[in-house]
């Protein structure tokens, strides 16, 4: 069993990372626009801060309908990131079967928006779509289930 592990960590599967070694932007816009179907500007990094325990940074890319917020919170003590949901408002809803114990974020008060968080190896990650992503009000909840399915394919960071 330990070679096992000892292979997993050398190859970095499942071992915690370190804040500098996650991009505050992630994601190229060509990697966004074949996943998503818009074409996003370079991503501009946002806010950032740490404390003792987490740093967290986020990143807007902006297309010309909707933007996407990637936030990151990298936890310095990883088993801690698992607890992310607890203060989240609205309700989380599983997506079964996710490798990443993926959320969706729904009716958090306002008009709630495609939202998707999974945590891995210690980081927290939040994808929020913003602005009027819904090309019709009578469509809006088969275009949120789309734009929710297009977000669980994009690449998983870290």
């Amino acid at each position: 069993m330990r070679p096992v592990l000892a292979l997993l960590v050398a190859a970095g599967i499942g071992a915690p990372v370190h804040a500098q070694d996650v991009p505050v932007c992630p994601f190229k816009p060509a990697e966004l626009e074949a996943a998503l179907g818009e074409k996003f500007e370079e991503g501009k990094p946002g806010m950032a801060y740490g404390t003792s325990g987490i740093d967290v940074r986020s990143c807007q890319y902006a297309s010309r309908r909707w933007s996407l917020r990637v936030g990151t919170q990298v936890y310095k003590n990883a088993p801690d990131a698992k607890k992310f949901g607890t203060a989240l408002a609205g309700k989380l809803v599983p997506v079964a079967g996710d490798p990443d114990g993926a959320v969706f974020q729904e009716g958090q008060g306002d008009n709630t928006s495609p939202t998707v968080w999974y945590e891995r190896r210690g980081t927290v990650v939040e994808l929020r779509v913003g602005g009027v992503w819904y090309t019709d009000p009578t469509r809006r909840p088969a275009e949120m289930e789309a734009l929710r399915a297009k977000l669980l394919k994009l690449r998983r960071v870290p």
